[in-house]
């Protein structure tokens, strides 16, 4: 599979972050695995089919109900024993399969009492068939407790009476032993515990040898002996040995149920399947619930159009300190496929980048999107971002060398088919020689027909913008009289940066705001 992007756009967007939220909604490992390293692809069918799963299993929760509990652990470890040959699946694993065989057995039951048509989610259980047959034989040995039942076989039967009058003998002996003591001074003030899974009495150590029986420990200061009756030793003993044999019995049943199950692997297989590919459909389902996100609604137009668009993350974080999250409009199609967003620092220019490039890959992934029902996103084979500072040390690279770098990788790479994010872009580097450079990758990159966001301050990009026809400006809103940032974008208009009020409103002199903006006047 060719890649869309490469690891440093997914950091740079934090899908990680996005992907980590999602894998706390799944009940399986591989599940849980298999979304921790979902990437973003191309596939447009793959893609629509995947979110009309997650939308029909939404419709399913939030509007008919009945949909039974996902309650099951993966099958891999009894699958694997099922294939080999006088094999035994321990008794919890016979359980997982019951489980795993009666959920299978209720979902296939609602979508057949079903009023309503789920022909998509039910694609995930093509190869399974709702039957009795695993369920059956399993409950015929194991009763509704998780134990083997005493009619699991004759010989189990009769072993398992024999153990009940060992113990109900043993426990008469016992009792009548601590009856007579305690009459006397031979016991401690616990009289009795339990070692080794016998009842033992708790003698005085200094009066041990008046009583018959064998010794099975101490207390810590060895003030006290741990005696087990004469009367019961022999009966513990022929106790261990019925134990034995029972043990011995139900590996025999139980080797007995696994090679009768090894029939149906294939369709415990199909089962396992199944039910973590319904898991993966669920934790995306459970992650749109949580986010309040929306169903893409994905064309092959080249068009990309977002309303009430919620960045996920600072939202969760928002919400968490009891602050609003402003929502963004944004577009982008042949006639204005390159957006340039300026403004005022810490007016949501980079948030307003980064919520629609982690939107985008989002889409990509298959997961819904915190924004208005009236979206639509096209599909890009390329997807690359350049934001933040990321200056490596490891490779002796500055923040505008590795932007370059970065930079030379888009312009190779980069064609009709590509989004670019790139959050200050031409920064770094001498504002004249660097806004110029800039200019010219801004350029070059139009002539390959990409779509593009990009931020900046230079006024340079913001005038190529006016000029080039499939390019356009858009702004941070700001409030000049109380010089607050609205979180508002718009597009249609350059934003200015406001450096001076914001320098103003910071507590910097006057005197010196003045001085620098005749510097600016005489330049």
């Amino acid at each position: 599979m060719n890649l869309v992007t490469d690891n440093q756009t997914l950091v740079d967007l934090e899908f990680d972050k996005i992907l980590e939220w999602c894998s706390k909604y799944a009940l399986s490992k591989p599940t849980k695995e298999r979304i921790l390293n979902l990437v973003p692809q191309c596939d447009f069918d793959v893609l629509d089919e995947r979110m009309d799963q997650v939308q029909q299993l939404k419709f399913i929760k939030e509007a008919e109900g009945g949909f039974p509990v996902l309650e099951f652990e993966e099958l891999d470890i009894e699958l694997r024993l099922l294939q080999i040959k006088n094999s035994v699946i321990p008794l919890d694993g016979i359980l997982n399969i019951h489980q795993a065989s009666c959920l299978m057995n209720s979902i296939l039951e609602f979508f057949e009492n079903s009023q309503n048509n789920y022909l998509v989610l039910e694609k995930v259980f093509d190869k399974t068939h709702k039957t009795l047959d695993i369920v059956e034989p399993i409950e015929k040995v194991i009763d509704a407790s998780g134990q083997i039942k005493d009619t699991a076989s004759i010989d189990l039967k009769i072993i398992r009476d024999a153990i009940r009058s060992t113990q109900k003998q043993l426990r008469k002996n016992f009792d009548r032993e601590l009856r007579r003591l305690s009459k006397t001074n031979l016991l401690s003030d616990t009289k009795e515990t339990v070692i080794n899974n016998r009842r033992v009495l708790s003698v005085k150590s200094s009066y041990k040898k008046q009583f018959a029986g064998t010794v099975l420990g101490s207390s810590k200061t060895g003030n006290i002996a741990h005696i087990e009756p004469k009367i019961n030793i022999e009966l513990n003993i022929e106790l261990d040995h019925l134990q034995i044999d029972e043990g011995k019995e139900v590996y025999r049943i139980l080797q007995e149920l696994t090679k009768e199950l090894a029939s149906h692997h294939w369709l415990i297989k199909a089962y396992n399947e199944a039910l973590q590919e319904i898991d993966f459909v669920h934790a995306k389902f459970q992650l749109a619930k949580v986010m309040k996100a929306v169903k893409p609604n994905l064309t092959k137009d080249r068009h990309v159009n977002v309303e009430g668009a919620l960045h996920p993350i600072l939202k969760d974080k928002n919400d968490r300190e009891n602050k609003k999250t402003f929502g963004q409009n944004i577009t982008l199609n042949k006639s204005q496929r390159m957006l340039v967003i300026s403004g005022p620092n810490a007016g949501g220019k980079s948030i307003t980048l980064k919520t629609l490039g982690l939107f985008q890959v989002m889409v990509q992934s298959g997961l819904f999107i915190p924004a208005s029902e009236n979206n639509t996103f096209c599909l890009f084979k390329k997807i690359y971002s350049e934001i933040g500072d990321n200056q490596s040390i490891e490779n002796e690279l500055s923040t505008y060398s590795y932007r370059l770098k970065r930079m030379k990788k888009f312009l190779s790479l980069s064609n009709a088919d590509t989004l670019l994010l790139l959050d200050e872009f031409g920064t770094g580097s001498d504002p004249e020689l660097g806004g110029a450079l800039a200019e010219s990758f801004f350029e070059a990159l139009y002539r390959k027909k990409i779509f593009a966001v990009l931020t900046t301050h230079y006024s340079n990009i913001k005038s190529r913008a006016v000029q080039l026809p499939e390019a356009i400006n858009g702004c941070m809103l700001f409030n000049s009289v109380n010089l607050e940032p609205l979180f508002e974008f718009k597009i249609g208009q350059p934003g200015s940066s406001f450096t001076f009020e914001v320098a103003q409103k910071n507590g910097i002199p006057y005197s010196l705001i003045n001085r620098a903006k005749k510097k600016i006047e005489k330049d």
